[in-house]
């Protein structure tokens, strides 16, 4: 029995049992050796959201910090960060309690707060925030949370980070702004422009601009956020600019100002609402439904990779290379994309293919006959049981 299977079978054991163990020192001495994977016992419970199995290791004296030796990307990860993957509140608490650094980085940098932001997991950002993490802890590039959260299209995310102050500014090497990011500028210079943005990163840029981020901010290349995107949609960039020219009225919108409620608005509204100049109301108005048009006519790209997306937040219209694409799609070397994409791409590839592979574990067909469907049609299989039944049917008279 290892570490981890002792601990689990003591979780939930009465008190005196447990202060038994504690006792024996040989049980500190086990939970401080790593399991098979690199992992630690604590890091493994965190994961399988057992707040009471790292509890009760914190209180034996076990390293509420340890770092993880697990090989790749995950290599220096502490309990926090699983817990933040596995968007187990009860456990960040937990460690914290015992005072756990919540904003200790990874070998890469990357913090429980990236970890979560990148994941997805809301409710572990909203509760490391709570906790009283660094909002703008920076990776080895420079990448924020907020940073993960915009190229990712994590809406909700975003808008909870800006709403605690996260900061909008960047130290990036290339220049680029979060619009930039938003709207996946090095991942269509890569593809040469032949990309169609997902929807979802319209109400991204919507909120950044409301918040102060500049769209006509050049980078170091002299582009703005638009260069790419504006083949598709052209009247996006001077839909940024009027918001964004207008942000301190739109603000005081009655319902949440978003892209949705902007293609929705009219005139009136806009100039009785918020104050926004009749004129420039009505450019606006006329610029959104232009661009809500160019939306729905714009086509997804079909790629073979496209089709494979495994992400089901993700747009179908992803090309080759995106974060919700598997590496094993990328045909690139070690399935990592070049270093002009978006940030995250070369850790995302990983990530879901590691996940594509784990969700399509075990389900191949066993059964000859499920095995027969896949693979045949109706009027095939109509011909196969007829065949069948006149076999049998001849073979008994023969008999």
């Amino acid at each position: 029995m290892d570490s981890l299977e002792l601990v689990c079978n003591f979780v939930g054991s009465s008190a005196a049992e447990i202060e038994k163990v504690v006792e024996d020192k040989s049980f500190l001495n086990l939970c401080n050796r790593p399991l098979p994977n690199g992992q630690y016992p604590i890091h493994a419970l965190a994961s399988r959201h057992n707040a009471k199995g790292v509890e009760l290791l914190l209180q034996v004296g076990v390293d509420a910090n340890q770092a993880s030796e697990e090989p790749g990307n995950r290599l220096g990860f502490t309990a926090a960060h699983y817990a933040a993957i596995a968007n187990c509140v009860h456990a960040l608490e937990v460690l914290k309690r015992y005072n756990a650094d919540l904003d200790r980085p990874a070998a890469d940098q990357w913090t429980p707060l990236h970890a979560a932001t990148f994941r997805g997991r809301s409710a572990a950002v909203r509760a490391l925030v709570e906790l009283g993490v660094n909002i703008d802890c920076a990776t080895s590039e420079g990448h924020t949370p907020l940073v993960f959260a915009v190229n990712l299209g994590r809406i909700k995310d975003a808008r909870y980070l800006l709403q605690n102050n996260a900061m909008v500014q960047l130290n990036d090497a290339h220049h680029d702004n979060l619009l930039h990011y938003t709207l996946h500028y090095r991942l269509a210079q890569a593809v040469n422009g032949d990309y169609k943005l997902p929807d979802s990163q319209l109400d991204i840029a919507v909120l950044l601009v409301l918040n102060g981020v500049r769209p006509d901010e050049q980078n170091d290349e002299g582009d703005t956020p638009t260069r790419y995107v504006a083949a598709t949609l052209p009247s996006l960039p001077k839909a940024l600019d009027l918001i964004f020219a207008n942000a301190d009225k739109l603000h005081f919108m009655p319902t949440e100002c978003n892209y949705l409620t902007l293609v929705a608005a009219t005139t009136s509204f806009l100039v009785d609402k918020t104050g926004v100049a009749a004129g420039q109301a009505q450019t606006l108005v006329d610029i959104m439904a232009a661009l809500e048009k160019e939306r729905k006519a714009s086509r997804p790209m079909r790629t073979v990779a496209a089709d494979r997306v495994t992400d089901a937040a993700a747009s179908p219209s992803l090309p080759a290379s995106h974060p919700a694409v598997p590496a094993e799609v990328l045909d690139l070397p070690g399935g990592k994309p070049n270093s002009k994409q978006c940030p995250s791409l070369a850790r995302a590839a990983k990530v879901q293919a590691n996940e594509h592979a784990a969700e399509n574990g075990g389900k191949c067909p066993h059964c000859p006959f499920a095995f027969l469907m896949m693979r045949c049609d109706k009027g095939t299989l109509l011909l196969v049981g007829t065949a069948f039944l006149l076999g049998y049917f001849c073979g008994h008279r023969a008999r």
